[in-house]
């Protein structure tokens, strides 16, 4: 009896592999090839997708149930890991998990899909905005909101300048998350 291989467990293997043999490694979109819903749960207002769906497609989901992501998003060709990885505190707020493959190959889960406090650090909203420098971003959790709860988005204020406690943090979860020193 043949097993049929899973199609998702088996792109997230040729990643790892891909990180383990790496010592120089840019993160886009089409590196990552790898998107679709994976849970929705409307009534929980809770959606997980892999990294490299387009908002289009999430926004085309949400919209069947009367709701709709609840931070900003200019472009709806963008993937989710591509806002993710540029995120400001809008998305940060509504991240709940994370699953990542870091520096050294391992496939990390963090959070879940429920809103929770959380003793220690929150990984998943602490690697928004990290621009693909930390690990690679394969699935998201978040919470939706109701459309009638949602007005107009407008863009988050971002600071340009980064302080020195900022840096300092950056490069303490660069070591944590990838040791080797290959996202770039």
């Amino acid at each position: 009896m043949n097993a049929i291989k899973n199609p998702t467990h088996a792109r997230i293997q040729q990643l790892q592999t891909l990180v383990k043999a790496s010592s120089n490694l840019h993160i886009n979109s089409a590196l990552l090839d790898y998107s679709g819903v994976v849970e929705y749960y409307p009534e929980e207002l809770v959606m997980t997708v892999r990294a490299g769906t387009p908002i289009a497609q999430i926004k085309k989901q949400l919209e069947s149930n009367n709701q709709v992501l609840p931070f900003y998003t200019d472009n709806d060709n963008t993937s989710i890991g591509a806002v993710y990885a540029n995120g400001g505190q809008d998305l940060s707020d509504s991240v709940l998990g994370v699953q990542i493959i870091d520096g050294n190959g391992e496939l990390l889960n963090f959070g879940g899909q429920v809103i929770k406090n959380v003793a220690g650090y929150d990984v998943a909203r602490l690697l928004v905005g990290s621009k693909g420098r930390l690990a690679i971003i394969t699935q998201i959790s978040f919470k939706v909101l109701p459309s009638t709860y949602v007005g107009k988005l407008s863009p988050p204020i971002k600071n340009k300048s980064s302080s020195t406690l900022h840096n300092e943090i950056e490069q303490k979860l660069k070591f944590v998350f990838d040791p080797r020193g290959i996202f770039k």
